[in-house]
């Protein structure tokens, strides 16, 4: 059998695979689904009852403020690390037909994303709440998020193929996304740290989107060119490397699964 498809059957199979993960993850749960929305609200709440005192003072909106980087980069790990596994946890199917291997990567990042729209409900929410404007600044929304999931898409081509040649890899990123957690101004604002601290979070392409999206859809105005240039950048040269990478090395995946 061919690999090549034509794109009516890619996104066919694409589609099929992700409804599958999504079945999968929610089991055809009403709660499941719930939870999805529910959870970022809790973990909102918990940061502002705790840690109110300390990191609201100078920051406005700040439940808004934290939503936000909660949100993306929370898409970006879940996405990444259940890519990590995907060509191992689909082996039989891998094995047995010819379907482009990328399409198990894609469909683990769709799943995440759904996840992530369904936390942008109680986002939404919160921005009621504190009455924020829609401003013109809202069509970047599609932007940000499109470009989001270029990077976020790239990322994951690239650990998949990783975690078939070394299979420490699952923990070795699982720590790296736990540090990388504190690096990208999630509950704090980055003007609090010191200047070399600042320097690493103020270039790590996490922060840009979280950036971009907090000033256009919390604080309604328009973000440096710098954040936004880096965001182009970053998409771009992550999914090139990504896919060049897992295009390199996917003939060897059946050999070592």
């Amino acid at each position: 059998m061919n690999r090549k498809m034509s794109m009516k059957q890619f996104w066919f199979v694409l589609w099929e695979l992700t409804k599958r993960e999504l079945k999968r993850k929610y089991a055809r749960s009403f709660l499941g689904i719930l939870w999805s929305c529910v959870y970022p609200l809790m973990r909102m709440a918990l940061v502002v009852v705790l840690f109110s005192t300390i990191f609201n003072k100078g920051i406005e909106k700040y439940p808004a403020y934290y939503f936000v980087g909660f949100l993306i980069f929370e898409f970006f790990a879940t996405a990444t690390q259940t890519s990590l596994t995907t060509l191992k946890d689909n082996s039989s199917l891998l094995i047995k037909s010819k379907l482009p291997r990328e399409l198990f990567v894609l469909s683990r990042v769709l799943t995440a994303f759904v996840n992530f729209l369904l936390g942008c409900i109680p986002f939404a929410a919160v921005l009621a709440w504190y009455r924020a404007a829609v401003t013109i600044y809202y069509f970047m929304i599609p932007v940000v998020l499109l470009l989001l999931l270029i990077f976020t898409t790239g990322m994951s081509y690239l650990v998949s193929i990783w975690f078939v040649f070394q299979r420490d890899a699952r923990n070795i990123y699982s720590n790296f996304i736990f540090i990388l957690r504190f690096f990208v101004a999630m509950f704090y604002s980055v003007d609090w740290v010191a200047d070399g601290v600042k320097w690493v979070i103020q270039h790590n392409p996490l922060y840009a989107y979280i950036y971009v999206m907090r000033q256009c859809v919390v604080y309604g105005r328009m973000p440096e060119g710098m954040y936004i240039t880096q965001m182009f950048a970053w998409a771009i040269g992550m999914f090139g490397f990504g896919i060049l990478i897992f295009k390199k090395y996917e003939n060897e995946v059946v050999e070592r699964l």
